[in-house]
């Protein structure tokens, strides 16, 4: 005989349906914990005690993915728990698509003492795929690409943002790149002259040689002299157009 955990996983609460093999027109328990260490260990309590009356060949728990709410309930307490791990246990986290397909199919209402319970009948008539349980390093990594993912987005957004508002000022600086000239309007050097506190006017007004000294503070003396030359007269060129 196998025991089914139907959890049905909120941001605050764990509403937990159970049945088994033989006891499933209605739960043997349906009702709500709190999603937290105090919550799962209640849980974990009724489980071993059941087991222990029924002597179960197999304990089952499953649980819709839901975004993070069910991250720390299913692969950090029940899937590692050292009193868990003792019976013929098996968690899984089964797609919310396929257990609403299966809800659908009865033409019940929708709340969460009913959806846990579906829960456990879909685990029941074992129409799902066992999931691999996944390891602390490959959550890590999950986390730091997705991370790096969301930032890399965010960067691109900000400095497509910053051109656009650089057309505004300069629309020709912003072309550098399109006129032959081999610089980023992002570079050091660059930025320097968005940046710095002088006005577009002092800057065309500037000598050559205190711009000169000025660029090759900035580019950390890595241009050539002769490039400077050039790079400057494309500048004034550029400033006095706009």
């Amino acid at each position: 005989m196998k025991l089914f955990i139907g959890i049905d996983v909120s941001s605050k609460d764990l509403q937990v349906a159970i049945t088994d093999s033989e006891n499933y027109q209605k739960p043997i328990i349906n009702r709500s914990f709190s999603n937290d260490l105090i919550g799962a260990n209640e849980v974990k309590k009724i489980i071993l005690q059941l087991a222990e009356q029924n002597s179960y060949d197999k304990v089952i728990i499953g649980m819709e993915a839901t975004s993070i709410y069910s991250f720390h309930t299913d692969d950090y307490f029940f899937a590692n728990d050292q009193g868990l791990q003792k019976l013929n246990l098996e968690t899984d986290v089964v797609n919310p698509r396929d257990t609403k397909r299966f809800h659908d199919t009865f033409g019940e209402n929708k709340n969460d003492p009913l959806d846990a319970y579906y829960i456990a009948e879909y685990l029941r008539f074992g129409k799902y795929r066992v999931t691999i349980a996944r390891q602390e390093q490959y959550l890590a990594l999950q986390r730091l690409t997705r991370t790096r993912y969301d930032v890399m987005a965010s960067l691109t957004r900000a400095k497509q943002h910053f051109i656009e508002a650089l057309y505004y000022c300069l629309n020709k600086l912003v072309t550098v790149d399109k006129d032959g000239i081999k610089t980023s309007v992002f570079g050091a050097t660059m930025m320097s002259i968005v940046t710095d506190s002088k006005t577009i006017d002092e800057i065309a007004n500037m000598p050559i040689e205190d711009l000169i000294d000025h660029l090759q503070t900035k580019g950390f003396k890595k241009i050539a002299i002769a490039s400077i030359s050039g790079l400057i007269r494309t500048i004034y060129a550029l400033i006095v157009n706009d």
